[in-house]
């Protein structure tokens, strides 16, 4: 009978053991969630745990949620920006006053046109650059003013040539 007694006590100490590393694995998945939570004001029982765990979970399920809208309406307006109203016809108006010019130029987003090329034109008919502004609206389009005076008061600008080369630069 001892045998029985000592397999009897064996099984009881194996369970024992069962169970205390059960309820350990149990303690330290709990501290693991509980530490995934945001900061609380006292420590909490298991049961607090869970229920805290099932709140926040829920929380962040909506704010994805809503996450996800946001990046929906995002990328329709950004699709509406590029498909709509970014494709404009290029406007140019040269002011003329003496010896100097004020070149006005609206254009697009489309990253066709290059202000370095521009001024390049205008250098290349007679003008010195003297300032360059742009002006970017909150959609679609960039102003760009450019004031200039001729290189020689004796030879000029000729705009109607410069208005026509600058046309053709942004179309």
């Amino acid at each position: 009978m001892d045998s029985g007694a000592a397999s009897g006590s064996s099984s009881r100490i194996n369970r024992s053991s069962l169970e205390r590393e059960r309820r350990m694995r149990f303690r330290y998945l709990y501290s693991q969630l509980s530490s995934l939570l945001p900061p609380q004001p006292r420590k909490m029982s298991n049961h607090e745990v869970l229920e805290q765990a099932t709140i926040y979970v829920n929380q962040l399920r909506k704010r994805v949620e809503e996450l996800k809208q946001l990046k929906l309406q995002a990328e329709e307006e950004c699709r509406g920006i590029r498909s709509g109203p970014s494709i404009i016809s290029p406007v140019i108006n040269i002011t003329e006053l003496d010896s100097t010019l004020e070149v006005n130029l609206i254009t697009g987003l489309d990253g066709k046109f290059k202000l370095c090329d521009a001024i390049k034109i205008l250098e290349e008919e007679g003008a010195e650059v003297v300032t360059v502004a742009a002006n970017h609206n909150a959609v679609d389009r960039i102003l760009y003013s450019i004031h200039c005076r001729a290189f020689s008061l004796r030879i000029g600008i000729a705009t109607s040539r410069l208005q026509q080369r600058l046309k053709d630069l942004i179309s």
